[in-house]
């Protein structure tokens, strides 16, 4: 959909890949006859400015419900987990000429595109340059997505080590950064127990990877690890972006003396994650294809299973009780 300029800074804070370009040729494909219905375009952009992630190319595949002039309701996704009802949208065609700010979560499909000035980009330029979910407010003060945290009070956010960086207004979290050198990446962990049309990207639990791509050593501030045994603390590090909000696991907020954690040269560090421990997520009924976005500092890794109520209520259940969600 075609937001207005106002929707700019919202759409970056939750967007791993991003980009500012000129719409320089719009090329409809096709219509489906559903209510409303979903057009598809092919939209071919010049003058691109990347402000996030990465891009190949400069034509990307985009699809709008509505017709031109009318109206949608809009639902807000609140970053404590809430939905609502965020008034009507009028439904505009991606006009060529005109620059926008172009969001997309694989670096190949516009997911959403928002009207931009010369004001809103410098904006823009500047909000880039903060981690995931991260923000400042009218008054230039930041604001963070672990203020919606279960836990409320961290040890750690007050450690010394963390004096001179600026600090969440609200929750006192550091603002925390990944380098360009390291890289995110997630895949599902398939289930020993596979049912047919049940579970076949396994049970909620995904494999994390932080990659070093360097040929030397990288200090990676957000991925933080006990300063004495050096334990990656992952729930400590990284949040999950979903339709429904942000989202923390259970065991976050129980550190005391932390570090950013070393990566050698072309060192890769996993973690298996169970997703079904997260706080907040609305769970879908009958079955449904759930996407999560794992956010570390600037860089993050979208991906996604098919949760089928039946089978993985009764698994999520058990799952919410748990103390931690690294799993085995």
């Amino acid at each position: 959909m075609v937001f207005g300029k106002e929707h700019a800074g919202e759409w970056l804070a939750k967007t791993p890949v991003a980009f500012i370009g000129t719409i320089s040729d719009v090329f409809r494909d096709s219509s489906t006859r559903s209510i409303p219905p979903i057009d598809s375009y092919k939209l071919r952009f010049q003058n691109i400015r990347t402000l996030r992630g990465s891009i190949v190319g400069t034509e990307f595949d985009y699809q709008q419900r509505g017709r031109t002039g009318s109206c949608l309701l809009r639902i807000i996704q609140n970053v404590d987990g809430l939905d609502a009802i965020g008034g009507e949208e009028e439904v505009r065609e991606p006009l060529s000429g005109s620059t926008y700010l172009a969001c997309t979560n694989d670096g190949t499909q516009v997911k959403a595109l928002v009207e931009l000035d010369n004001n809103t980009i410098e904006y823009l330029l500047q909000l880039s340059k903060l981690p995931l979910g991260w923000y400042r407010d009218s008054s230039g003060q930041l604001e963070s997505p672990w203020q919606y945290s279960h836990a409320k009070h961290v040890e750690w956010y007050n450690n010394e080590r963390f004096a001179t960086i600026e600090k969440c207004s609200k929750s006192g979290r550091p603002l925390l950064s990944t380098t360009d050198d390291i890289s995110l990446s997630c895949e599902p962990v398939k289930s020993t127990h596979t049912k047919q049309y049940q579970n076949p990207d396994g049970d909620g639990v995904f494999k994390l990877t932080v990659s070093n791509n360097n040929n030397q050593p990288v200090e990676v501030p957000a991925l933080l690890r006990d300063s004495r045994s050096k334990k990656i603390l992952w729930e400590e590090s990284i949040f999950v972006i979903t339709d429904s909000g942000n989202h923390f696991f259970p065991a976050h907020g129980h550190a005391h003396d932390v570090e950013p954690t070393i990566l050698q040269p072309h060192e890769k560090i996993s973690a298996n994650l169970d997703t079904l421990t997260l706080h907040g997520i609305s769970w879908p009924q009958g079955g449904w294809r759930l996407r999560l976005k794992f956010c570390l500092g600037n860089k993050a890794s979208e991906g996604n299973y098919y949760y089928f109520t039946d089978h993985h209520e009764p698994i999520r259940k058990k799952a919410e009780k748990k103390k931690t969600a690294i799993a085995d």
